[in-house]
């Protein structure tokens, strides 16, 4: 059985842990400046950007697993 399908759900877990850096940085600079950082516009990219991620792992595990029942992985 080959590996490459893990590696790449492995990297768009990767990337969205980079991007979640990248944010949650800019979430720092932004309390630092004294910008609102709450209120229905945070919560409603906060909620987005948890349903992407649940999205992803949901329908990306999916896809690993019928990535895998093809007949190019399969046992002969």
């Amino acid at each position: 059985m080959s590996f490459v399908p893990v590696l790449h759900y492995m990297l768009g877990l990767g990337a969205f842990g980079f991007v979640y850096w990248l944010l949650s940085g800019l979430l720092g600079y932004l309390r630092a400046a004294d910008i609102a950082v709450s209120g229905s516009t945070y919560s409603f990219i906060l909620y987005l950007w948890s349903g992407i991620l649940v999205l992803y792992l949901v329908f990306g595990g999916w896809w690993l697993v019928r990535r895998y029942s093809e007949s190019e992985f399969m046992w002969r």
